[in-house]
């Protein structure tokens, strides 16, 4: 297999329709390859209708590895911009946990600071809990206006885990409504008691013979924590301003069978990590830029990926009911990026 042969292209609204179905077609025969191996809970399949939409998505970048037939051979996805503690978010199991508190509190110059903030974010939350409460319970009738009614049935179904209809609507819907998205990945795990401990201050509404929504939303929260098993083993602070913003997830990577070996999936993620990592900071002013992904931890094939441009830092954590999965990233400043790159491309060759 000659090198010349193969060639990176960058799909479009313009171009994609040549291809899609080709990658469609790639993800079955990836994933049957997978089955034979055993190995099928390793990858997920995204479908025709979905790549579609990734494609003409503004937030993301898909790159095929063509033949000189025109024959797709390997394809990468890879998106930014993902609704903040929604189940693609992957930043967020980086910023969890005491330390995090910690970390946030000592960003304040005075306890009084922190604890307005503090207030005034959860103020925030709860108006936009309310929100998303009453539209989540309109799009689900049978729940007869009991939200906690449809948690449990969450929780009997499917663990109430990251896949949850409740649970991705409510963080989909309330992310909508906040005005300081920062402040509200700052303060996203506080409840009244957290204020209440804080600062002495009860902010609940309290009705009569009916729970508030405070306590309602405190009970909710306090089953979406996070299932992390690892103690990191590097210093995870680096990725606390990490953000669905500033963060490019290399979401897929697949190659044909026959392609396995030769090296694509890397040209194809490094083709597309430079387009996308060049136009964030053609958009921003920001002087860092964090690179995530999720793998199996048993598949040594993506985690070679990974490794290959970086990505070492890694925790695992439950992300759906019976699925486990490494979470890696690594941050790039502004000034490295052209050494990475260099880097990179000297060990593709």
């Amino acid at each position: 297999m000659e090198k010349e042969e193969i060639k990176v292209v960058e799909l479009t609204q313009k171009n994609y329709k040549q291809y899609i179905e080709q990658i469609a077609k790639l993800e079955e025969n990836v994933l049957e390859e997978m089955k034979q191996e055993g190995k099928e809970e390793q990858f997920f399949t995204t479908g025709k209708k979905d790549i579609m939409q990734y494609i003409l998505s503004n937030n993301n970048i898909v790159i095929v590895a063509i033949d000189k037939n025109n024959n797709v051979q390997s394809a990468t996805f890879l998106t930014q911009g993902q609704t903040p503690y929604t189940y693609n978010d992957i930043t967020k199991y980086f910023k969890y946990g005491e330390k995090y508190q910690k970390y946030i509190k000592d960003l304040y110059t005075t306890q009084e600071e922190y604890q307005k903030d503090m207030i005034e974010l959860y103020n925030q939350k709860i108006k936009a809990y309310k929100i998303a409460k009453e539209k989540i319970l309109n799009e689900n009738p049978k729940f007869k206006n009991n939200i906690l009614q449809f948690l449990e049935s969450e929780i009997k179904q499917n663990g109430f885990d990251e896949k949850s209809i409740l649970r991705e609507k409510l963080n989909e819907y309330m992310s909508k409504q906040m005005n300081d998205i920062s402040k509200y990945q700052r303060f996203y795990n506080i409840t009244w008691k957290d204020i209440y401990k804080e600062t002495g201050k009860d902010l609940r509404t309290i009705k009569e013979n009916e729970m508030s929504e405070d306590e309602e939303y405190g009970i909710i929260l306090k089953n979406m924590q996070f299932k992390i098993y690892d103690e990191p083993e590097f210093e995870i602070s680096k990725y606390y301003t990490a953000n669905t913003n500033n963060s490019i997830e290399i979401d897929t990577y697949m190659t044909a069978p026959n392609y396995r070996k030769s090296g694509l999936a890397r040209k194809s993620v490094y083709e597309g990590l430079k387009i996308a990592i060049n136009k964030y900071f053609e958009k921003t002013e920001n002087e860092e830029v964090f690179l995530c992904l999720t793998l199996h931890r048993e598949n040594n094939k993506s985690r070679n990926v990974a490794e290959f441009f970086g990505l070492k830092d890694n925790i695992l954590v439950n992300r759906r009911r019976g699925i486990d999965r490494e979470v890696h990233m690594t941050k790039i400043k502004k000034e490295e990026v052209k050494e990475y790159f260099s880097k990179i491309g000297r060990m593709l060759k």
